[in-house]
């Protein structure tokens, strides 16, 4: 029985690492405790599937997760915008030149002043939305714990607004936890992030040198979904090993692989935390309201999207190319959103049926990109909906419920059927 224990303690202590961007004693004192008490068993079963080391500080641990392909969508979703991001880097940064100084304080005003002066342009204090990307970075920051505010109004100091005659100025002080924040890119890494398009077809290689299988693992791992024409020789080697790949990660989680001809990817079990995230990713980052995602009913339209690709791809209107992926413009997934929204913007919620064509389209294109759906568009406004995408579908039932009362709606179904 002692055993079993222990073996469950693991299995919650490997999800712990990889559904938390830090698990703090503070803030989290069970799933701390799992951690600390299993360290070295975590840290070689890291070690030894995809290579990943695990941080740890005073009261805090972070799996440093270092991807093998550059998925330009698997980011932070809160971060708004490329800058966004690019400005939570340069912050992190910061922090660790601060060391040098002996402090771990700064005001805001010195902090965009550095990032202006080594982002060779890319950040400029003329720039309000440039202003507001680095506040959005700065109170992600706050929201994790790496981050505190210790005076001043960061909206202030976006707007230019002087107090009392004087400039708008904000402190901020670094916790202990903020170099637990870093990741150790190599320099080629960040090289292939900058050149690359974002909008292409497959995903490039980062720069990080690692075996074949453990590229596979770390496909699986960071998911949704390890696409084979991201990767073949890695999704060569998952088939080479999928045997031990299954009953490794089954015994060691509880979870199970699928693997088909052209993708691969993790089925969590029903007693794992974020179930109910299998097809959809319907939980905020840390300080966000899951209001603000519209995440209740994005499901709606996306499900409806793909049942309508089916049809097309059925009727010969689109075809499936030698990776499995359909290619279909921008501006196709563009008419076919705009037709379902007329049709069924009422049982979509108040929030998402009150969004503009162009924001619905905007919303749900990233948030299939994130489930391992889509890539695209490009710049030739080129999109491809991936094999993983074959089996899925929704569609609305109805039912009769009485001879003076009209058909009602019911909530959309998934299906798992064979699309292309």
């Amino acid at each position: 029985m002692a055993t079993t224990g222990a073996a469950e303690q693991r299995h919650l202590a490997l999800q712990d690492l990889m559904d938390r961007y830090l698990i703090s004693q503070a803030d989290e004192p069970e799933a701390y405790r799992r951690v600390a008490l299993h360290e070295g068993y975590l840290k070689a079963w890291f070690h030894e599937r995809p290579r990943w080391r695990i941080l740890s500080g005073r009261g805090v641990y972070r799996l440093e997760r270092m991807p093998s392909q550059v998925l330009f969508h698997r980011g932070l979703p809160r971060l708004r915008s490329p800058l966004s991001y690019a400005c939570l880097c340069w912050v992190l940064w910061f922090a660790e030149t601060l060391v040098t100084t002996a402090r771990d304080w700064f005001v805001i005003s010195e902090l965009a002043q550095r990032i202006a002066t080594v982002s060779e342009g890319r950040f400029t204090l003329a720039e309000r939305s440039h202003r507001e990307a680095l506040v959005q970075a700065l109170q992600f920051l706050i929201d994790l714990g790496g981050l505190l505010l210790r005076d001043g109004d960061a909206d202030r100091w976006v707007a230019g607004q002087d107090y009392l005659g004087e400039p708008p100025e904000v402190m901020y002080e670094f916790t202990e936890m903020a170099p637990r924040l870093l990741a150790n890119f190599s320099y080629e890494s960040l090289a292939v992030a900058v050149t690359a398009d974002h909008g292409r077809r497959t995903a490039p290689p980062t720069g990080e040198e690692a075996p074949p299988l453990t590229r596979a693992w770390r496909a699986l791992l960071l998911g949704p979904v390890f696409w084979k024409a991201d990767d073949p020789e890695a999704f060569a080697a998952l088939e080479a090993n999928y045997e031990a790949v299954y009953r490794d990660l089954e015994a060691s989680l509880g979870w199970q692989v699928e693997l088909t001809s052209s993708f691969a990817r993790i089925w969590r079990t029903t007693t794992a935390r974020h179930a109910g995230a299998v097809l959809l990713d319907l939980y905020p980052d840390p300080g966000e309201e899951a209001e603000e995602r519209h995440t209740r009913y994005l499901f709606h339209p996306i499900l409806l999207l793909l049942g309508r690709c089916q049809e097309g791809v059925a009727a010969g209107r689109w075809s499936a190319d030698a990776d499995g992926a359909v290619a279909i413009s921008a501006g196709e997934l563009q008419d076919l959103l705009t037709e379902l929204r007329s049709q069924h913007r009422p049982s979509w919620g108040a929030a998402l049926g009150a969004l503009s064509i162009a924001e619905l389209v905007t919303v749900v294109l990233s948030e299939m990109r994130r489930m391992g759906l889509l890539r695209g568009p490009d710049r030739f406004g080129r999109c491809w909906l991936l094999p993983a995408a074959a089996g899925i579908r929704g569609r609305y039932v109805t039912r009769e419920t009485g001879a003076r009362r009209a058909p009602e709606p019911e909530q959309p179904q998934a299906q798992q059927i064979r699309l292309f």
